[in-house]
């Protein structure tokens, strides 16, 4: 299953994009474990990463939360985990493996918590079945950066399906003369036609 879920993900979880910010390369050659030599090799890289101990930490409570069993909340209150990265562990656990993505939502929504990875935060949502209200509510209550295209194409579509009055009210918030305006205003009119 985490295998199905990156490849939704552009072949990249954000479990995977940790990683790499750690100076892990080729994630996916060791995220998921296979057996319990691969997870042994996989908590040797993470220990030998450039991130410090409570990243580290974190890396190996999101592992731990993949038992379901609460495991991982022994394990944040033996290494003195503060309760934002727990919390926030949690949301990218949440979003990576799909399950309660609405959780996500409402933990990423805390002031606490870092605004990265926007965009690869957004595109999990988007898979969700129902996906507009939980990017509408990620982008108005967390107010993440929109600073990718894509991203902002994702949110005037969102906000479009819950109101186009606020879905022109947010391309009108662009220059006139901006190439964003222009394409936002395209589909929004192609959002338009598709209804009809």
């Amino acid at each position: 299953e985490i295998e199905s879920r990156r490849a939704q993900m552009a072949d990249v979880l954000i479990f995977d994009v940790l990683l790499i910010r750690g100076g892990i390369r080729q994630p996916d050659m060791l995220y998921p474990p296979t057996d319990l030599h691969s997870l042994r090799r996989l908590l040797d890289v993470i220990n030998g990463s450039s991130y410090d101990s409570l990243k580290k930490d974190c890396l190996v409570y999101i592992l731990l939360k993949w038992f379901q069993d609460g495991r991982e909340a022994t394990y944040a209150d033996e290494r003195c985990i503060p309760p934002q990265f727990v919390s926030l562990a949690d949301a990218y656990w949440h979003l990576d493996t799909g399950i309660h993505v609405e959780k996500a939502v409402s933990i990423l929504s805390d002031a606490r918590l870092n605004r990265d990875y926007a965009s690869k935060i957004m595109q999990a949502l988007s898979l969700s079945e129902d996906p507009s209200p939980l990017i509408v509510k990620y982008v108005r209550t967390a107010k993440p950066p929109l600073m990718e295209p894509d991203d902002i194409d994702m949110y005037a579509l969102a906000l479009a399906n819950s109101s186009l009055w606020d879905a022109w009210q947010f391309q009108r918030t662009f220059p006139d003369s901006s190439d964003t305006r222009t394409r936002l205003l395209n589909k929004l009119l192609e959002w338009c036609l598709s209804r009809a």
